[in-house]
């Protein structure tokens, strides 16, 4: 056995110990159960054709929702050497017996030219199962790269509208009418008494600045703001009453880039090398293995175990 897939079973299914093939077939097995997981799919059985005295291991039987008869697997996990014509005439020779909906021979490497000229004339299916390489990304999606352009308000500046009435300052006091500030800045009342921050006065202002929408229509935005009463703002030496501002506010914008990725493993491709013109398959599967292949992922791998021979879902831990 090649010995990426050993570590694909180990890692994906159950790090054990099993004769050669073995943990490739079960794997094939597991990758057919989760291109359609509405059918029944078995490791390893004996199967004998009707009336029939002759028994033929199968390595992977798979019957499905609406079909009268099984697909049969055999599985091939070769290093370097291709899969060739004595390998497909063997197998030929269990499903003349036992008839199936459709044979598929599956392996991680090529066909000779014989094998899938052999293959052609029985119909039967070769697919390619083999690991993921980086190689097989191109043409895929493994990122997605956004840029984009954030707009948010700026500092704000006002013009504040005063009365003409003027008192003299308190000692202290903070010089608030050139520039919002959500610092403690006071404002009074006309004897000079501190009646609170300007922070507080401004928080209706403040909440509805926080819901506008800004894109990058416009540099500035500006508006009015009249208070509910006059109040006194410190200015110079002096305080002044006001009863309300003028405002402008930059548009400030900021360009970034996100990168999303997979985030996800990829241990194996599967993909058709040859259907025959006549596919006995179920819809998923024939559109699983088309040409351009399907990705498995570790974590789809990792949701299977084979129990007793069935593939059949991992027990919550």
């Amino acid at each position: 056995m090649t010995k990426r897939i050993e570590q694909i079973y180990d890692q994906a299914v159950a790090e054990e110990k099993l004769k050669e093939g073995t943990k490739y077939e079960r794997l094939t097995a597991i990758v057919f159960k989760i291109l359609d997981d509405g059918g029944l799919v078995v490791h390893d059985m004996k199967l004998s054709g009707d009336g029939k005295e002759a028994s033929h291991q199968i390595d992977v039987s798979a019957s499905y929702h609406r079909m009268q008869r099984r697909v049969l697997v055999e599985c091939k996990d070769y290093a370097s050497d291709s899969v060739g014509i004595d390998v497909i005439r063997d197998f030929n020779g269990a499903l003349i017996q036992l008839q199936p909906a459709q044979g598929i021979v599956v392996t991680t490497t090529q066909f000779t030219s014989g094998a899938r000229a052999y293959a052609r004339d029985e119909g039967i299916a070769l697919v390619q199962l083999r690991p993921f390489t980086d190689h097989d990304w191109n043409g895929r999606v493994s990122a997605v790269r956004i840029a984009a352009t954030a707009y948010t308000l700026g500092e704000p500046h006002t013009t504040w509208e005063g009365t003409g009435k003027v008192s003299p300052a308190p000692d202290g006091a903070d010089d608030s009418t050139g520039r919002v500030s959500m610092h403690d800045v006071a404002y009074y009342d006309a004897s000079g008494a501190r009646l609170g921050p300007l922070n507080a006065l401004l928080a209706p202002w403040q909440a509805d600045l926080s819901s506008t929408p800004v894109d990058g229509s416009t540099d500035t935005i500006t508006g009015h703001h009249q208070l509910d009463q006059p109040v006194w703002l410190r200015q110079g030496r002096h305080l002044v009453e006001v009863t309300g501002f003028a405002w402008s506010i930059p548009i400030v914008s900021t360009d970034f880039g996100l990168q999303v990725t997979a985030g996800r493993i990829a241990d194996l491709i599967a993909h058709a090398v040859q259907l025959p013109t006549t596919m006995n398959l179920t819809q998923s599967l024939t559109t699983a293995l088309r040409p351009s292949g399907t990705v498995i992922f570790h974590d789809q791998l990792a949701s299977w175990i084979v129990d007793d021979g069935v593939i059949t879902s991992r027990p919550p831990v």
